[in-house]
């Protein structure tokens, strides 16, 4: 590091061989000039020299941990992201000491990074962070790139509504780690509606990850409205072949709609065709899962579950779809109050196919406690006694959830209202409408010509 110090001590003003890309320069003469420029705040100048050296940095790879701690990140992130993402190339992830050493030198940058800087290489930061994410699972803490991680993700972010390929390791190191709240926390905060290929680096990939990986952790967290929706935003996503994404994001989908509505998923119509035809003969489990769950028979269900075991295990959904046992028996006990006021609990393992009148207080009492439904247990009677229930929504905490609720429907049309006077203006978008227009009105015409 000795001759690094000593030449940044020397003259501030390097000459002009310094700043000409094809010069061949050391390690120490690109430190002077990423200092130069920075300070100078001449970042287009500097991020084209940078341009230039990337080359020269993947041979002098041994070298650039030499180089790195002489780089402040608020000053110098525009530098010390092509130097990371030169090592982030060569970084053996079994050899720990490397995988630690790059842990630190990135964590410096995710966390003190300048905007400004990072969002002019937004694909090379994107790349730094998702090697940054891979060096933490493979030393088996996910959890410690949580925090870095997510300023990251800030720190690319253009607007708050921007997404970014970062928001989707954040989601993966959050599942990794099994911290659902730091999960919850990205999607009930965010508002990702701003896809910028140019400003942010995100690719088709990002965003069919992120919406299974958001899926995965409402799952967690047995949100599973919300999972059937992340996982459709997957699976529904316009394509001409099948991603493996996308496969497993409907599998997952048929478990979650069961859990949530006791129903198969609407497939939209806008499902892509590859997708529609893998669909109907390329999940036979799945398929005879949700037939067994529409007979309203717990024995059937557990008999499609014990017959395709290996299968849900293969795909880590063997949880899942134990859960939907459970769900089948509640969903007939609520169908209950629907229609009785007091039923024994005889009455209810028989209509419910439960084993014994233990087996169905034992569900009525869970589904009381969870504010499934409204009801009292007369024991020595074995009776249940349904009931209204009591919230009468009059309650301040009702009243918030419902102003909430109302400035959240006025915000969403809002946005949409933008969204569409955006679209309505872009002329790429209303040049495809009207070729699409005159190709149907051609093929409309060759129709009636035929007949």
């Amino acid at each position: 590091l000795a001759p690094l110090i000593a030449l940044r001590a020397a003259s501030r003003s390097p000459s002009p061989s310094v700043f000409t890309p094809s010069a061949a320069m050391s390690l120490a003469d690109l430190v002077t000039v990423i200092n130069d420029l920075s300070a100078a705040s001449q970042f287009n100048q500097l991020l084209t020299h940078l341009q230039s050296q990337e080359e020269m940095m993947i041979q002098q790879l041994p070298q650039l941990d030499e180089v790195l701690p002489a780089l402040r990140p608020m000053e110098h992130s525009l530098g010390m992201v092509f130097i990371l993402k030169a090592k982030a190339a060569a970084v053996p992830l079994s050899n720990l000491q490397a995988v630690h050493t790059f842990l630190q030198q990135c964590r410096r940058l995710l966390l003190e990074g300048d905007p400004v800087q990072v969002q002019m290489v937004p694909s090379h930061f994107a790349t730094v962070c998702a090697k940054f994410a891979n060096a933490a699972v493979a030393i088996a803490a996910p959890a410690a790139a949580l925090r870095p991680l997510q300023h990251a993700a800030q720190v690319l972010q253009p607007s708050p509504a921007h997404f970014t390929p970062v928001h989707t390791e954040v989601l993966r190191v959050a599942l990794l780690a099994r911290h659902y709240p730091a999960a919850a926390r990205l999607l009930d905060a965010s508002d990702l509606l701003e896809v910028a290929k140019e400003k942010t680096g995100v690719a088709p990939r990002d965003l069919l990850l992120y919406h299974y990986y958001a899926g995965l952790a409402c799952c967690g967290l047995h949100r599973f409205s919300d999972a059937v929706r992340y996982f459709t935003l997957c699976y529904t996503a316009p394509t001409h072949v099948v991603h493996a994404a996308m496969v497993e994001a409907y599998k997952k989908c048929v478990l979650a709609s069961l859990l949530a509505t006791g129903e198969q998923p609407a497939q939209p119509k806008y499902t892509a065709l590859p997708i529609q035809r893998y669909i109907k003969t390329g999940v036979p489990a799945y398929s005879e899962l949700a037939e067994a769950f529409a007979t309203r028979s717990p024995a059937e269900l557990r008999s499609a579950i014990t017959k395709h075991e290996a299968t849900f295990a293969r795909d880590r959904n063997l949880g899942l779809a134990r859960q939907c046992v459970g769900a089948l028996v509640r969903r007939s006990i609520r169908s209950l109050t629907q229609a009785y006021l007091t039923l024994s609990l005889a009455d209810i393992a028989a209509a419910a196919q439960l084993e014994s009148p233990a087996e169905a207080e034992g569900h009525v009492v869970a589904m009381v406690a969870a504010g499934d439904i409204s009801a009292t247990i007369d024991e020595p009677q074995g009776m249940v006694h349904f009931s209204e229930s009591a919230d009468a929504f009059d309650s301040p905490g009702a009243v918030a959830a419902m102003e909430a609720s109302i400035s959240g429907a006025i915000g969403v049309a809002t946005k949409l209202q933008a969204m569409h006077a955006q679209l309505c203006a872009d002329s790429q978008y209303l040049s495809r409408v009207m070729r699409e227009r005159v190709q149907s009105r051609w093929e409309d015409d060759g129709m009636g010509m035929g007949k």
